[in-house]
């Protein structure tokens, strides 16, 4: 396919590799990528050690702008899109510049969510981008005491950061463990402990419910409960808001993009990826969100082949790791359905989800063994009438 006009909007992973994808496989095409950023692609993954001081910040990098210009891709940092006229097939920029497109692929990703008492203050970071990181990097070196709220898999990001930096560190966390939504109380157990390990204050069904401050910084984080905390850092990860408001497809209560298994919106010539996009998986058999780094890549690349007419079903087992320990973690697939678990010892813990009789998620700490098994069970859709069986060492040797 040739001469067509292709609009990226978004340079995060979804994005880059959606435009490598349709550089590779067209000719004469013209691809514009438009990230509202001031550098190309980095590793979001990564920023997590850049923040806490343990890797430079070019080795987050994964492309520079040579990367685009060797494609013939055309990148436009500092570009803010506003409105997306879906009759005239036209991007305006906050700028008055016009793209005009044959396909668009929104991968705009999401906003960090702010606690509604956050008037701006100076010592409140929250992480998402290379400058949030930055800022971070920059508190967790001059920081004494810090608070940090959100009870999942960024949150527990931030927490590290700051206790690996000698920083006093409360980690508030407002369900009864960490990482609810995946985890019991047994297998949050082990996070918890090795995070105590690492100097982070654990404080379990609290919620920071306002601030003290003075001038424009916080000075402490009051809770539900009445208490404070003196602090001079706070750093928050209680979710995103999805950058879609340019964009007049259909979405979500969220306000999350909705897609077809091809990852098309109600509009037949504009697709979605990334971590704030609502679509059908043919794997799980329902509607979904999954937002890792890997996931997104392969949503740019399913819906870049969509976008040359290609109907490939985006049918990928999402996967996520917390590296920071002695033990790994590692969550696949969904978690919305029946858990079983079990512990096999002090670091060892697995718990797997069924739909029905069906294998459709599993989290592991400790012991990881058959990892690659467990995704290949829940892309084949492989039902078990004897769950207890999974649970068993003996099954993945």
């Amino acid at each position: 396919m040739t001469d067509q006009s292709f609009v990226i909007i978004g340079d995060g992973d979804a994005g880059a590799t959606a435009a490598k994808q349709l550089a590779s496989k067209t000719e004469d095409s013209d691809i514009k990528v438009l990230t509202d950023e001031s550098e190309p692609l980095y590793n979001r993954i990564m920023l997590k050690n850049y923040m806490k001081g343990t890797l430079p910040k070019k080795f987050t990098r994964v492309h520079d702008e040579d990367w685009y210009k060797d494609r013939d891709i055309d990148l436009h940092l500092e570009t803010k899109v506003t409105d997306v006229d879906l009759d005239e097939k036209a991007v305006k920029t906050e700028n008055e510049e016009e793209f005009r497109y044959d396909k668009l692929l929104v991968a705009s990703g999401g906003s960090p969510r702010k606690l509604p008492f956050d008037n701006g203050y100076e010592n409140v970071n929250y992480m998402w981008t290379m400058k949030n990181a930055e800022h971070i990097s920059n508190s967790v070196e001059d920081s004494e005491k810090a608070v940090v709220v959100g009870g999942g898999l960024l949150g527990i990001d931030l927490a590290v950061a700051y206790a690996e930096n000698d920083c006093e560190t409360y980690y508030l966390i407002r369900e009864s463990n960490w990482w609810s939504r995946g985890l019991d109380q047994k297998g949050a157990e082990i996070i918890h402990r090795k995070l105590e390990q690492k100097g982070v204050n654990i404080m379990t069904q609290t919620e920071c419910t306002d601030f003290e401050t003075e001038g424009d910084n916080v000075s402490a984080a009051v809770l539900g409960s009445g208490d404070r905390i003196e602090c001079d850092a706070v750093a928050v990860a209680i979710g995103q808001t999805p950058n879609s408001e340019f964009v007049d497809v259909e979405k979500n209560e969220h306000n999350m993009i909705k897609t077809d298994k091809f990852l098309q919106t109600s509009d037949k010539d504009v697709y979605a990826a990334g971590n704030m996009v609502e679509y059908y998986s043919p794997v799980f058999e329902r509607r979904t969100v999954n937002g890792s780094w890997d996931h997104s890549g392969e949503m740019g690349k399913y819906a870049a082949e969509n976008m040359l007419n290609k109907g490939k079903a985006f049918n990928y087992v999402n996967t996520y790791g917390v590296g920071h320990f002695d033990v790994q973690f590692l969550s696949i697939g969904d978690f919305t359905g029946e858990p079983i678990q079990r512990k096999y010892g002090e670091d060892e813990y697995r718990r797997l989800f069924f739909d029905g009789d069906r294998l459709v998620g599993a989290v592991m700490i400790g012991y990881t063994k058959g990892q690659e098994k467990i995704k290949d069970l829940i892309q084949e859709k492989k039902q078990f009438e004897n769950r207890e069986k999974l649970l068993k060492k003996s099954f993945w040797e």
